[in-house]
């Protein structure tokens, strides 16, 4: 990590023992502190349950835990993480078989651009974005350098079933996911 890099941590560490009810992190060399909703909470709260409802283990999904990359990017703190079984305490991008992010503003650039790059270049299996604000979910898949050689739409109403590298298979039902407005 850079002498930047890590003044950018220790800032975000320090503004989250101040500020409670955002989740803050660095993205895009920027402290980004967002509010966390109702809404989010909610989704992120069903996104789990779905996840458990398909068989996995709770220890192998992970809720804003520190997920570390190579120097030259920042750790990430995805909303849910699903993680290879076995794996331990500090968790690295080899750990993930997929990273969703519930997007928490209408123009997210971090979620669909920053984000996905990130995840993409380091080989994620699977990345999936939920957006509240449109109503609809993006499932990418198969990392090729800096994107995903696949994308799914699905809109709320729908069923989202991810097809995990291990062979396990996460069903997330989105009838039940609030929109904002």
């Amino acid at each position: 990590m850079t002498v930047q890099d890590d003044f950018l941590r220790e800032t975000a560490e320090r503004a989250a023992s101040v500020f409670e009810g955002f989740k803050i992190e660095v993205v895009g060399g920027r402290v980004i502190m967002t509010p966390q909703s109702d809404i989010q909470g909610w989704t992120i709260r069903r996104i789990q349950n779905a996840v458990e409802d398909s068989g996995l283990a709770e220890e192998r999904f992970l809720t804003d835990v520190l997920i570390s990359f190579p120097e030259g990017d920042p750790p990430r703190c995805p909303d849910v993480a699903i993680i290879e079984e076995g794996s331990t305490r500090p968790y690295t991008h080899e750990d993930l078989l997929a990273a969703i992010e519930v997007v928490s503003t209408q123009s997210d650039d971090n979620d669909y651009r920053i984000k996905v790059e990130q995840y993409a270049r380091y080989g994620v299996p699977a990345y999936l974005i939920v957006d509240p604000f449109e109503g609809k979910c993006t499932l990418l898949t198969h990392p090729r350098g800096d994107t995903y050689a696949t994308s799914v739409m699905y809109a709320y109403g729908e069923m989202i079933t991810m097809h995990l590298t291990d062979g396990s298979k996460v069903e997330i039902p989105t009838d039940k996911f609030k929109r904002w407005g």
